[in-house]
């Protein structure tokens, strides 16, 4: 015996016996034949969506076979698509933009920051957002990342320390002292030279 879903699926058989239907007989009467001959339990409502559905396929088939092309005429300008301002709006973002957005978002501008990431500025600062309030587990880790290139940023950027300005002073000193040497050591080289002949 047939299961349930095999007895409700349609064969091609049925599917045939459908298409095949003379126009004098009425739907319910051609559901009984159809019932008869396959030994199914098929109501008329159904046997008549089917057959729609197929003159819905033919008539398609048909409009795609009589579509024509259209010409192209010269002197008409093509219309222009509208250029998008942003043309990442819709994409995810990477954990690196990520990182970048946490180091150098309070350092940029507006203009700057919505050229850089090719976003509305709101959606930069909501994702700064997101990303501070540690929304997906892999904010933690760029959070501390973030912090230590701050960190190193900073290092290299401070000013330098007293004993480091001494230091580069006495360097400077010391290159001035030799310049002078050198000098001096020239000039009684060449009267020396001089004297001689």
């Amino acid at each position: 015996m047939k299961n349930r879903r095999e007895q409700y699926r349609w064969t091609e058989a049925q599917l045939e016996f459908i298409r095949n239907k003379p126009d004098d007989i009425s739907w319910a009467k051609y559901t009984q034949m159809m019932n008869a001959t396959f030994n199914v339990k098929r109501k008329t409502n159904s046997v008549y969506q089917k057959y729609y559905l197929f003159q819905k396929q033919i008539a398609a088939e048909k409009t795609k076979e009589e579509e024509v092309i259209p010409e192209v005429v010269e002197n008409e300008p093509a219309p222009k698509k509208k250029e998008k301002r942003f043309s990442r709006t819709r994409c995810r973002w990477t954990p690196q933009e990520e990182l970048e957005i946490l180091v150098d978002f309070y350092s940029l501008s507006v203009d700057e920051a919505r050229e850089r990431w090719q976003r509305p500025y709101h959606a930069i600062a909501n994702r700064l957002e997101l990303i501070c309030d540690e929304t997906e587990p892999h904010h933690n880790a760029l959070l501390v990342e973030a912090t230590n290139i701050i960190r190193l940023r900073k290092n290299m950027m401070q000013k330098p320390t007293r004993k480091d300005r001494k230091a580069a002073k006495r360097a400077a000193k010391l290159a001035k002292k030799q310049a002078r040497l050198a000098r001096k050591m020239d000039k009684l080289g060449s009267e020396k030279n001089g004297n001689k002949f």
